[in-house]
């Protein structure tokens, strides 16, 4: 990695950890803010359903958790066999 790359890397992370700048590589931090502003307008209309959904959120994601890791699996046994089969075009091209 070039130098002034990593200086731009390490440039936009020091940025969108500042707090009021946020640019394309702080989508969680978007996302977040997002997610508890609009649980905090449920609180507000309907505070049974918000309350349900705070318990019951950490139960859905435990339940979905082995979905999630077998998606993993999946995904790196199909990223094997694409480089399995891009290894001759790989080959030839650095010939």
């Amino acid at each position: 990695m070039p130098v002034n790359e990593l200086r731009a890397d390490v440039h936009q992370n020091v940025r969108c950890n500042l707090g009021r700048r946020v640019l394309v590589g702080c989508g969680r931090r978007i996302d977040a803010v997002t997610k508890f502003l609009l649980w905090m307008i449920l609180l507000v209309l309907c505070w049974p359903l918000a309350f349900a959904a705070l318990f019951l959120y950490p139960i859905v994601w435990l339940l979905l958790l082995p979905f999630r890791l077998l998606g993993i699996a999946v995904d790196g046994v199909l990223q094997l066999v694409k480089a399995v089969v891009l290894l001759p075009a790989t080959i030839l091209k650095r010939v």
